[in-house]
């Protein structure tokens, strides 16, 4: 039995569909003791071998994000958007929105996320695009992966970067931006900090009377 979030996942259409058609008669859906939709796998193969056309198109979410105003005006932010969407081009897709963060990977308040969060529930989008998993999410990718399936949204990863040189470039701009602004009373006079010497550099920041260094991702 598929849940209709996978049900839509399986047949290329938008929640909202499912949801129509078993208003109209169109799926055979049986319901949990919850009330919950669940399709069974004869009635997906039905469909899937229907020559009724679908009217239903896929709408891509392209998702970018940076830790910093300063990658901004660098122009990263656009430059990850701009490659992202030109994959996806290229594998065909021509329904595109961007929505994009300028905050960090662990912030639950990003509203680009909580944007699309809502896009899925409310069935206005089918897919998400991104660059690389970090870039959703610092940690608990699997958790919105099940989020964003459960409304029958598929996450894209389509940049084969690795993810620990992503997450050591914000880690260095992250961390010399907040040594700086933190610790009134030690300049660090380097433009960026390896994060094997962050905390070398921050017990010597500490040792100054007034300082004080966070460390922010």
């Amino acid at each position: 039995m598929y849940s209709a979030g996978e049900a839509a996942r399986r047949l290329g259409v938008r929640l909202i569909t499912i949801q129509r058609w078993d208003r109209d008669g169109k799926l055979r859906v049986i319901r949990t003791v919850g009330g919950k939709r669940r399709i069974s796998a004869s009635e997906i193969e039905r469909l899937l071998g229907s020559s009724e056309p679908s009217d239903e198109r896929r709408v891509l979410a392209v998702y970018g994000r940076v830790s910093s105003h300063e990658q901004k005006a660098r122009g990263d932010l656009s430059r990850q958007v701009a490659q992202v969407r030109e994959t996806m081009v290229s594998r065909g897709w021509r329904d595109i929105v961007e929505i994009t963060d300028v905050a960090s990977g662990l912030s639950d308040k990003r509203q680009g996320l909580i944007r699309l969060m809502e896009m899925a529930r409310q069935g206005r989008i089918t897919d998400i695009a991104i660059s690389y998993r970090d870039r959703l999410t610092r940690f608990g990718f699997g958790y919105l992966k099940s989020f964003f399936s459960g409304y029958g949204v598929a996450i894209h990863v389509v940049d084969s970067e690795d993810d620990k040189k992503s997450l050591q470039g914000d880690y260095k701009i992250r961390l010399t931006d907040r040594l700086v602004r933190g610790a009134d009373k030690c300049q660090v006079g380097i433009k960026a900090v390896p994060p094997k010497q962050f905390w070398k550099l921050r017990e010597s920041c500490l040792r100054k009377k007034g300082s004080t260094v966070r460390a922010s991702i």
